[in-house]
């Protein structure tokens, strides 16, 4: 299981520890990528490259992807959603490789689809010298967003709920009811209750700016309570940056 975060819907890269050089590491881009269901551009081209000194031994998988309410991702095999070739690859130093991926599933899908690409270094001795001093070898992990997003999809958050929660803070319940994804992008909160209303954004809503609600899902977030607002029973209205 992987948590959702800005870096995660951007990619990131895991090393095994901290300390480990840096010349068995690949690249790869992009790291967000959209597929229509079907004709063009139901195909994409991911390309991998090495720019460290040593060989790297690299895999590539399709996961299906689910989101938590509190962004998490559970991720499931999706081979047979997708054709990717090839899927296994030895990059020497300095060396790239395009890799073609082809969607596989429903020409139709009423909703935007979501799934990761991870792209994994995989722990085979391709004759590099041996690590030195104790350290230990990379092994690299990119692990990239993909959608596949039927013509005219939209995403459409709405605040579900907003109460108080235990320990002074508010418990806001976000729902995606469009058919894409939405990057909570300069979120604008307000929030009203006992006759007072505040409008809170930039830090103050640090937990919430950034993060990414997939079709169909509900995000819970807890914030700060709202200084200068009574406790008690409250509603809350969002408003996002195009």
């Amino acid at each position: 299981m992987l948590a959702h975060s800005p870096l995660a819907t951007a990619g990131f890269v895991l090393g095994l520890l901290a300390g480990i050089p840096a010349a068995q590491a690949f690249r790869l881009v992009p790291i967000e990528i959209e597929f229509a269901p079907s004709g063009r551009g139901a195909t994409q081209i991911v390309r991998v490259e090495n720019d460290r000194s040593d060989p790297a031994a690299i895999e590539i998988r399709m996961m299906g992807r689910e989101m938590t309410a509190d962004g998490e991702d559970r991720l499931t095999p999706a081979d047979d959603s997708f054709v990717v070739h090839p899927a296994q690859i030895v990059l020497m130093p300095g060396q790239g490789q395009s890799v073609r991926v082809q969607w596989a599933g429903p020409s139709a899908p009423d909703r935007e689809l979501p799934f990761r690409l991870v792209a994994e270094q995989l722990p085979v001795d391709l004759g590099a010298a041996p690590p030195q001093g104790g350290q230990v070898r990379l092994l690299v992990r990119y692990v990239a967003s993909v959608y596949v997003a039927p013509q005219g999809a939209r995403p459409d958050v709405q605040v579900a709920r907003a109460n108080s929660a235990p320990g002074g803070m508010l418990e806001l319940v976000l729902v995606n009811r469009g058919t894409a994804h939405r990057i909570l992008r300069e979120p604008v909160l307000t929030v009203s209750g006992g006759g007072r209303s505040v409008t809170l954004q930039g830090e103050a809503l640090k937990g919430l700016g950034g993060e990414n609600i997939l079709a169909g899902v509900e995000r819970r977030f807890l914030l700060p309570w709202p200084g200068g607002l009574p406790q008690g029973a409250i509603t809350a209205s969002l408003n996002l940056a195009p």
